[in-house]
């Protein structure tokens, strides 16, 4: 299997992560947390999946009680400012 290099692996979590959390309008200091905090847990959850974004959000999304406390908590907060 070949996995995506860091740049396009963190372009690619930058568009996924706010997918996971249903909000497409996050300010770029969200979307560099959410890269920051959930690149890790996309690769060890979800590596099958890294070069579809829709597949990853799913993925990451079947695996919410795995992921790292801060991936969660950057998912669950952009759940709460999209009113979900």
């Amino acid at each position: 299997m070949r996995f995506a290099g860091p740049l396009s692996l963190a372009l690619l979590l930058a568009a996924t992560v706010p997918g996971l959390a249903g909000s497409e309008n996050l300010s770029p200091e969200f979307r560099q947390e959410a890269v920051q905090a959930c690149t890790g847990d996309a690769v060890r959850l979800c590596p099958q999946t890294l070069l579809d974004e829709e597949k990853t959000a799913a993925c990451m999304a079947t695996f919410r009680s795995q992921l790292s406390p801060a991936c969660r908590q950057v998912y669950d907060r952009g759940i709460r400012s999209k009113g979900r």
